[in-house]
């Protein structure tokens, strides 16, 4: 399933016509879904902090969906319900069929050292980000006759992930929530899925601590049957399906893309943990001792 437009196309897209807004659309991923989402035919918003970053954004989104419609731009804070609101009334400007976000982050902590504050603060960020989206983004979509939120998730989601527990419990109630949305917005014809992306190179310049890392990097690439790093366009696809008529009849769905790390065990992030929190908490957490 390819992301680049096609030279061939003499029809409108799928998304010809509706609107689609894209949370985190300043970083990798987001700027990736844009671009499909923009090659589709939707007119496409994207949200993010960073005026200057989402300018940046829309010129690469441009290059990358050459002869799709002008990028707009919506600067607010994801955690913050009415910013959320905001980016919707803008994106709503041509009659919204997608809602996607992509942001997140998580904490890398042992059990033993993770206090209620960092917990609470990784839940805003994955969960709390995505019932804005779910709640303003499904009533516009209600009003239009249905449509489809896409949020994104990680493979911490559905394995145990070591060192990172908060990122885990929080991905994982992030998939509960796709659950039930989309178990009470069917009625609605408000499709309601959600991506579980493994570890993908989102930005060259600033690949992560895992992929910075060359002996993670390679011992966690080994565990996935498909034995290579996810690329931004492998989620764009996924999600690019999800919002367009070809996955009409899925809602309530968690798509896995990964290379097939499902399959196998989760990288054992302690090294990482040491990077971020300190020996001295993480041989404290090891040896039974709270911090």
């Amino acid at each position: 399933m390819s992301t680049s437009p096609d030279p061939t196309r003499t029809s409108p897209g799928p998304l010809a016509g509706r609107g689609a807004l894209v949370i985190g659309g300043g970083g990798g991923f987001g700027r990736a879904i844009a671009a499909a989402l923009a090659t589709d035919g939707a007119t496409v918003t994207i949200m993010g902090r960073t005026e200057a970053t989402l300018r940046a954004a829309a010129v690469t989104i441009a290059a990358a969906a050459p002869g799709a419609l002008p990028v707009r731009v919506s600067v607010g804070d994801s955690a913050l319900e009415q910013d959320v609101a905001t980016a919707v009334r803008v994106a709503d400007e041509t009659p919204l069929a997608a809602v996607v976000t992509t942001v997140g982050g998580g904490t890398f902590r042992p059990v033993l050292a993770l206090d209620a504050e960092t917990l609470e603060h990784d839940f805003r960020r994955n969960v709390t980000t995505a019932l804005h989206a779910i709640r303003h983004g499904g009533q516009a979509l209600a009003a239009h006759g249905g449509g489809s939120i896409v949020c994104t998730s990680s493979s911490a989601g559905g394995h145990s992930f070591p060192f990172m527990p908060s990122y885990s419990v929080s991905k994982a109630a992030l998939e509960a929530l796709v659950r039930v949305a989309a178990d009470e917005l069917g009625h609605l014809a408000v499709r309601v899925n959600v991506v579980r992306p493994g570890i993908v190179a989102t930005d060259g310049e600033n690949p992560g601590l895992l992929l910075a890392d060359p002996e993670l990097a390679a011992a966690t690439v080994a565990e996935k049957p498909l034995s290579r790093v996810g690329r931004t366009e492998d989620i764009a696809a996924a999600v690019r399906f999800l919002c367009g008529p070809e996955s009409s009849w899925i809602t309530g769905a968690c798509l896995p893309v990964e290379g097939g790390a499902h399959l196998r065990r989760a990288p054992r992030l302690e090294k990482l943990a040491r990077i971020v929190s300190g020996d001295e908490v993480v041989d404290a957490a090891l040896a039974g001792r709270i911090p």
